[in-house]
């Protein structure tokens, strides 16, 4: 055993040698030639094995000096494994084979027939790795690469199977060995940080002779296999260069005078801004990294606007040495040009290397750009149909574009940009929103005239027409669509509805418009106005970070419209607010202004993101008498029981806990969902009903809370299954009972005061409840009925609330969500909306007896809602959210009041009801009702403001009064009636079309 480092004598023999780098070789695709390994010259092939464990097992291929397979052999042992190193001894093949911990040695006949086996038991006394093998003529050379102490290149006497011989290597990871006479050759893997180079050694007394680097691209490993000599030419199983997998052949003469080598560190060149005329210029540097002189043979420019300096070729650069390459950037127009530069070279691994070129045109000094010129807003219907159109100015010059005025003439148009005059670089881009709000039924026609610092464009116009229509529109028309867009932070999180509600107005425009939270973390206001397409109004996400993120309502629930609510007024703005039950890792309540979306207070632990999921909320009535609802949310617990696990009760205003209530069971327990009920405890505060529990575990209960501080009045513990959905039912002598659906199957009605079970009814065993609501009575019990969403076999349910008996079903598949409307198909009574998994909404008469309308969309229906009316008629309207992330409205009927009836009943607040019929021509019927005697004043205005009429001025009795307005005098148009009533006023919308 000898081996002798001198590091003169290395560094004078690596540069005493040189070796050519002549060709590089394709390898057939697929698994087996990704993970080739060992390799080893015998009779004109390359006999090449793999250490893929799926298409290596006991094969291995032969290509010939083109890369093309021409031979295999398979190995007659069927238990053999993937092979990491080949060597041929003249007669027998000898083949390393890679087990689980080790590799064991096989020789194998050219049939296939295994002759002799060697393990690295009998050899190292262990478990061994080895990286290759080679024949020298009187033995077998392997390298070992684990244990890293005993990495070194190991000769073994095949007959007497003992190590003879060792050389240490220089680093831990030898892999491939190949012997060319009295030299060996071993190449050094990079995966502990060894330099990846060819070893050359003198078999004679073990000295290393020279060395040289696989040819990989600097930083890069090639993960070197294996190496063979075929008498002529040595060759090098890696990696290609710049790839990180695969294989490829490197074919080298060892006697060559160097290998020459290209280096260009880059691989764009991106020009400045470029003023038609004008040239920019780049010096792209090619360095000659390679052994020997390079040779650059020609350079090709493809892409108009680029050129180069004249050269004079062949281009010569000695190794070590650099050359630069003038590119010329010449625009014609406003563009951006692209092109490619391809360098010619005798480097046979990168004979061809390849530049990308990228320049912006721009025009002399400030000019304005229009995505478009004109557009059509296409018909809009009329009343409160408002569509958009967004477009771009940007500036094709090469100084500052200053935009001065934004003219438009026709009010029906407006357009939404930055506070004027703005500004806009050269190549910057500014968007904008046109918007189109017709009036009446007619053509509009506007230009938006655009004023600018643009010398001969100095006002552009951009031309807008658009219709204004008015049907009457039936069942399931869509009014407008909208789609949820991913989250950039997480594209790949879903972007269903879980949770859609109307807000009262926050635009102006008279219609309520639309929350909307998702599964991706997404809370939006859409504008419930809209024509075709809606908008956001604001945007809120509950993604605060990677860790601090969630949707609202439990994770993977559903059904859980009960984690978002609408406030009536908690800011004193005098708009709607919303309140977000959030969990996941967000695990907070958000309380947001509803006209913008910001956070007026919050509630959660913004570091911990493991204490439970808040679940629901409820802001339906006030507690602490400041008359402003208050908030009441729950959430779940943890498994380690340090968690909320509780029923919250916040102050409307500013958040501060008024109580919380700690609810019993295993950890972790479950906060479902919570709802406010009547005062029965005396005290006129209500009370609070919450439900909780962990399926298979004790404590499944409902339990009400005292109002007033949180503490327990009583508790039902659940039949089977923690109770999942609650709902407060309404009695006709006051009062409140309250619906509770266990997760699976059952569904009570428990007594308010005492918690009995009133009556039960069975969905069946594996029925889902998703969720609950409210009917008006229809068995004519004097108690609303309750409608069911659920998994049921037989469709949505709907239960008499007195009995419990089944009034009616509808056969469909899984519901995702219920809800009652007002009556649209005029039988008197309401009727019912339901989402389905088969991707229909289906409106179902109240009685259950028919479906009056049915739309069908991409996904899953998993919300539904419904609106007052869009288009002036007193028909709801119907929300619908899906799976995939759209939102659609749609038209609930055509339906209007043709009869005015007289009613004696003294009414117990101000109420101005919509117009009817609405439209109309000339006339129609105001109706509105007073609970106190005072002044009223009820005047008619035009869209622009202006009073046109008083319709009553005097003191009126408390009662229900109905007038008949005569419009026959005025034009056809959107017009605006106001009352108002001691403190209160209210305005409405009516359209006359004549």
């Amino acid at each position: 055993m000898k081996r002798v480092f001198i590091s003169f004598l290395f560094l004078f023999s690596s540069l005493s040698y040189s070796q050519t780098l002549v060709q590089t070789v394709d390898l057939p695709s697929g698994t087996y030639w990704n993970s080739g390994y060992g390799m080893v010259y015998q009779d004109a092939k390359y006999w090449i094995s793999s250490s893929s464990s799926s298409t290596g097992r006991g094969i291995f291929y032969a290509v010939n000096s083109s890369g093309a397979q021409v031979d295999q052999l398979n190995i007659n042992y069927p238990s053999m494994r993937a092979s990491q190193g080949l060597a041929f001894d003249g007669t027998n093949f000898w083949y390393v084979e890679r087990k689980i911990s080790k590799c064991d040695i096989f020789k194998v006949a050219p049939d296939g027939s295994v002759l002799d086996s060697i393990t690295s038991s009998q050899l190292f006394g262990g478990n061994w790795y080895m990286g290759g093998a080679a024949w020298d003529g009187t033995g077998l050379w392997v390298s070992i690469y684990y244990p890293n102490p005993s990495a070194a290149l190991y000769k073994i006497d095949v007959n007497t199977k003992t190590v003879v011989d060792t050389i240490s290597v220089f680093g831990t990871q030898p892999q491939g060995i190949a012997v060319k006479g009295d030299t060996l050759f071993y190449v050094m893997d990079g995966f502990e940080g060894d330099d990846e180079r060819v070893y050359a050694l003198n078999l004679a007394n073990e000295d290393t002779l020279f060395s040289f680097h696989v040819p990989e691209t600097p930083g890069s490993r090639q993960n070197p296999r294996g190496l063979a000599w075929d008498e002529t030419f040595f060759w090098l199983l890696a990696e290609p260069v710049g790839a990180s997998s695969g294989r490829q052949l490197f074919k080298y003469d060892l006697g060559g005078s160097g290998t020459p080598g290209i280096n260009i560190p880059i691989t764009n060149v991106f020009f400045p801004n470029t003023t038609v005329g004008n040239t920019s210029i780049y010096d792209l540097t090619i360095y000659s990294n390679g052994t020997t002189t390079l040779t650059v043979d020609s350079i090709k420019i493809a892409g108009n606007g680029f050129t180069y300096d004249p050269i004079s070729f062949p281009l010569q650069i000695p190794s070590g040495n650099s050359s630069d390459v003038t590119l010329n950037f010449t625009p014609t127009d406003y563009a951006v040009y692209n092109g490619i530069i391809n360098i010619y070279s005798n480097d046979p691994v990168d004979p061809v290397v390849q530049v990308s070129l990228k320049g912006q045109g721009v025009l002399s000094g400030a000019r304005i750009g229009l995505t478009a010129t004109s557009h059509n807003f296409g018909n809009v219907w009329v009343g409160e149909g408002i569509t958009y159109w967004d477009f771009s100015i940007f500036n094709m010059g090469d100084q500052n574009l200053d935009v001065t005025n934004l003219q438009l003439f026709v009010p029906e148009f407006s357009v939404e940009s930055p506070s004027l005059p703005f500004q806009i670089f050269p190549t910057d881009t500014i968007d904008l929103r046109a918007y189109f709000y017709p009036t009446q039924v007619v053509t509009y026609e506007d230009t938006l005239k655009i004023s600018s610092n643009d010398s001969t464009n100095p006002v552009a116009g951009v031309f807008l027409e658009g219709a204004g229509v008015f049907n009457f529109y039936n069942h399931g028309y869509t009014f407008w669509q909208y789609q949820v867009p991913p989250h950039p932070n997480s594209t790949s999180a879903s972007p269903r509805i879980e949770a859609l509600k109307p807000i009262n107005d926050i635009t102006g425009d008279g219609i309520q418009d639309v929350v909307i939270s998702t599964e991706n973390y997404w809370t939006m206001c859409l504008d419930g106005a809209a024509s075709g397409t809606s908008f956001p109004i604001w945007i809120f996400t509950t993604y605060m970070g990677s860790n601090n993120t969630g949707s609202i309502g439990a994770n993977f629930e559903y059904g859980v419209q009960d984690a978002m609510q609408i406030a009536n007024d908690l800011n004193g703005d005098g708009f709607n607010d919303v309140i977000l039950a959030v969990g996941g890792g967000n695990e907070h309540v958000y309380v947001l202004d509803g006209t913008n979306g910001e956070i007026i207070w919050q509630y959660g632990d913004d570091i911990n993101y493991s204490l439970g999921d808040f679940e629901a909320v409820d802001v339906q009535r006030d507690f602490n008498g400041d008359n402003i609802n208050d908030v009441l949310a729950i959430a779940d617990g943890n498994s380690a029981g340090t968690g909320y696990k509780r029923a919250f009760l916040f102050d409307g205003t500013n958040g501060n806990v008024i109580w919380e209530h700690f609810y019993p069971g295993p950890n972790p327990s479950f906060g479902k969902t919570i709802v406010s009920i009547d005062d029965f405890t005396g005290d006129n505060i209500p009370e609070v009903a919450i439900a909780y529990g962990n399926n298979g575990s004790t404590n499944q209960a409902v339990r009400t809370l005292n109002g007033s501080n949180g503490q327990e009045i009583w508790t039902r513990e659940m039949i089977e299954y923690e109770p999942k959905e609650l709902i407060a039912l309404p009695l006709p002598g006051g009062g409140t009972d309250i619906i509770a659906a266990e997760y699976f199957n059952r569904i009570h009605r428990l007594d308010g005061m005492s918690g009995d079970i009133t009556w039960t009814y069975p969905l069946g065993g594996s029925a889902g409840v998703i969720q609950l609501n409210l009917i008006e009575d229809i068995d004519s019990d004097q108690i609303p009925d309750v409608l069911i969403a659920s998994f049921a076999g037989n469709g949505i349910n709907c239960l008499s609330g007195g009995s419990g008996t089944q009034l009616w079903s509808w056969q469909m598949d899984f519901q995702f969500g219920v809800t009652a409307i007002p009556d649209i198909d005029n039988d008197g009574g309401e009727d019912v909306v339901v989402g389905s998994r088969d991707q229909y909404l289906y409106c179902i008469n109240g009685k259950g007896d028919s479906v009056i309308f049915q739309n069908q969309f991409s996904d899953w229906l998993y919300s539904v809602n419904v609106m007052a009316s869009i288009d002036g008629n007193i028909s709801y309207e119907i929300l619908a959210g899906t799976r995939d992330g759209v939102v659609a409205s749609l038209s609930g009927g055509t339906d209007t009041v043709t009869t005015v009836g007289t009613s004696q009943e003294i009414p117990t607040d101000y109420v101005l009801y919509q117009n009817y019929p609405n439209p109309f021509n000339p006339n129609t019927i105001i109706e509105f009702r007073i609970p106190l005697v005072g002044l009223v004043n009820l005047k008619i205005y035009d869209i622009l403001g202006r009073e046109i009429t008083t319709l009553v001025n005097e003191e009126m009795q408390a009662g229900n009064y109905k007038i008949d307005f005569d419009a026959s005098t005025l034009a056809s148009g959107i017009y605006f009636y106001t009352l108002q009533a001691g403190d209160f006023v209210a305005t409405k919308k009516m359209i006359l079309l004549k």
